[in-house]
């Protein structure tokens, strides 16, 4: 469904979008939203397809998101997208996800651009690309939360991947998606189990292609003094930093985790 430049879908989520706890991931939550607005796109003619005819290709390089709390298997719930601004270079866009009542889970901000697929840089957002979504023309979009940087001696945990052909997109690198899957995995299975995401701030700063080899970095955690914890989040390879992120997470009682 589609009101001016809002757009709607319903979904279930299913077993295969979820973790151990039946909860869903945050890789396959944010594969869920970020369809809506590839479905907005075509369904205002300027989708995939029309973006590749031209070589570019839209790439989300900043998100911010707030969880009051992650669906469960079979729960139904409603996806939600919104681009709500623009200038010449950067576009911002909210995504919410809905329960059966209205009651919002999840907010979700995104800063996004559009690469020259074959120049494999950042050129000006094509004015056919947004025209039809009648977003507002500003000078300066928000600014979203910037993930703390941190020194290699505070490294707490690493672990390595290396970049697979079925990690890629139509852009030809790695989906975002990915990212939340090996930020998240640097952190080990007790303290996934008990913890549960409220935050996350993540910023993409280079493109991973096929075959590069990435480290996950992450900190110890850290206590706040509201009860919740802290951790910090490198993606790195060949002496570059791919992206990083900033996570904070509500412990969980143990009856909430049985």
């Amino acid at each position: 469904m589609t009101q001016q430049n809002r757009y709607d879908e319903e979904h279930k989520i299913q077993y295969y979008e979820t973790d151990l706890t039946g909860k869903v991931t945050l890789g396959m939550l944010i594969n869920m939203l970020v369809l809506t607005s590839y479905d907005q796109a075509d369904s205002f003619g300027v989708g995939t397809d029309y973006m590749l005819s031209k070589g570019y290709g839209w790439v989300i390089a900043q998100y911010e998101i707030d969880i009051k709390r992650l669906p469960r298997d079979h729960e139904k719930v409603r996806l939600v997208t919104e681009a709500t601004s623009n200038n010449r270079y950067f576009a911002y866009r909210q995504f919410f996800l809905e329960d059966e009542q209205g009651t919002e889970l999840v907010h979700v901000d995104t800063i996004c651009v559009v690469m020259d697929l074959e120049a494999r840089k950042m050129v000006a957002i094509p004015d056919d690309a947004v025209a039809p979504y009648h977003s507002e023309v500003v000078k300066r979009i928000p600014r979203l939360s910037r993930p703390t940087s941190f020194e290699q001696a505070d490294v707490a945990a690493t672990k390595t991947y290396r970049v697979r052909y079925f990690d890629l997109d139509s852009n030809h690198h790695v989906n975002n998606s990915h990212y939340f899957d090996w930020v998240m995995d640097a952190l080990d299975e007790e303290f996934l189990i008990h913890h549960e995401l409220c935050h996350l701030a993540i910023r993409f700063e280079n493109e991973v292609r096929y075959g590069n080899t990435v480290k996950s970095e992450v900190t110890a955690p850290i206590n706040n003094e509201d009860g919740t914890v802290t951790t910090h989040h490198h993606i790195m390879g060949d002496d570059e930093r791919y992206a990083e992120a900033t996570l904070t997470w509500r412990p969980l009682s143990a009856t909430t985790v049985d």
